[in-house]
């Protein structure tokens, strides 16, 4: 079992590492050409001065497994219960395009909150110090 724990491990980044460049290809591609791949998003934010924000957001469902142990006397075990527990996110898929629709830049991450309920809010540097 313990020679598994490394190669595991190796997998786990390499999966890692082949996602992020499978997604780092879209960096420099057009807008036409990604929602012909993924399709409509599911919230377009315009920010100025003519760029979009494209939001694909999918949910997903996470099983954790927890386990309470009662107390236990010197002679018996402690009874153990084991809860699975569900939780649901969105996982958003977010590209930044340009005024001249090429994508230079995304980000995935996981929300708890459903694209229909998100608020995007875009606040801009100030030049003052």
């Amino acid at each position: 079992m313990k020679k598994l724990i490394p190669i595991f491990a190796i997998l786990l980044l390499a999966s890692c590492t082949g996602q992020k460049k499978l997604m780092n290809k879209w960096v420099g591609s057009t807008k036409e050409n990604l929602i012909s791949d993924w399709g409509m998003p599911s919230k377009i934010v315009e920010i100025e001065p003519g760029g979009e924000i494209l939001v694909f957001a999918e949910e997903v469902n996470f099983r954790h497994s927890s386990a309470n142990i009662g107390s236990a006397s010197q002679s018996q075990m402690g009874n153990v219960v084991q809860n699975n527990i569900e939780v649901r996110k969105w996982q958003y898929t977010i590209f930044m395009v340009d005024p001249e629709g090429t994508i230079y830049h995304l980000t995935q991450k996981f929300y708890s909150v459903s694209p229909d309920k998100i608020n995007f809010q875009l606040s801009q540097k100030s030049d003052k110090n």
